[in-house]
């Protein structure tokens, strides 16, 4: 399908902004993640150096660097998503706190650029530090999709240092990615939204990591599961 030109930046303004942030997020959320790079590129510069009220850089900027990484990670760009996360997160903890919902993401997205490249030992202790702040989130619960994600990461690297607890966390992400699974159907099922291609992408990164720990020789567990038959 082709995608409408994209504009040139020349002429910033909030309008143009929004356009474009609105348009990375649809790009985003429907899996085409070279176009969403390329909205969200823009947006970004069209915002660079505005201020708070307190003369301070706004923090939606790096909200949406954060959408940038998800784009670049869709990719397979690691590098650059480790490169444009590092300032972000830096500069959401001065704003919020190292638990805020954003800097976890923010610190995920990190973890998983650096386990892209192959740094293992770099990604274990951030994506150990999330899951450990993402537990005592209460409002999003274990079957959110970062949780999983995060959740099935520290199982794969655990499985790769060959720790005992690896197979028991991947199981248990297992288990609540099914129940993920069960509400979205429910929710379909009433009339509500259907998952998003970016939704099914990010299950499918769930699964291929569980696969990876449960049984590598096989093919994997996730993908015979309820959960393989409806990605």
């Amino acid at each position: 399908q082709a995608r409408r030109p994209l504009r040139s930046c020349a002429n910033s303004s909030p309008t143009t902004a929004m356009c474009d942030q609105a348009a990375g997020v649809e790009l985003l959320n429907s899996g085409a993640f070279s176009e969403a790079e390329s909205h969200l590129r823009f947006a970004i510069a069209q915002t660079a150096g505005e201020k708070n009220v307190h003369g301070l850089q706004n923090a939606e900027q790096f909200m949406w660097t954060r959408r940038l990484a998800e784009s670049l990670i869709g990719q397979g760009k690691f590098e650059e998503a480790t490169r444009c996360l590092k300032p972000a997160i830096k500069q959401l903890e001065k704003k919020y706190n190292a638990n805020d919902e954003d800097v976890l993401d923010c610190k995920y997205l990190l973890a998983e650029s650096l386990f892209g490249q192959g740094r293992e030992r770099d990604a274990e202790p951030i994506a150990d530090c999330v899951l450990e702040g993402l537990r005592g989130d209460l409002k999003r619960g274990p079957e959110h999709l970062t949780t999983l994600k995060c959740r099935a990461l520290c199982a794969l690297i655990e499985k790769q240092q060959s720790k005992s607890t690896a197979d028991g966390l991947a199981q248990s992400t297992l288990e609540s990615l099914e129940l993920y699974f069960e509400k979205a159907e429910i929710r379909e099922g009433a009339g509500g939204r259907k998952l998003t291609k970016s939704e099914r992408v990010s299950v499918e990164k769930v699964t291929g990591f569980l696969d990876q720990v449960l049984a590598p020789e096989a093919g994997g567990k996730a993908k015979d599961s309820h959960v393989g038959s409806k990605v």
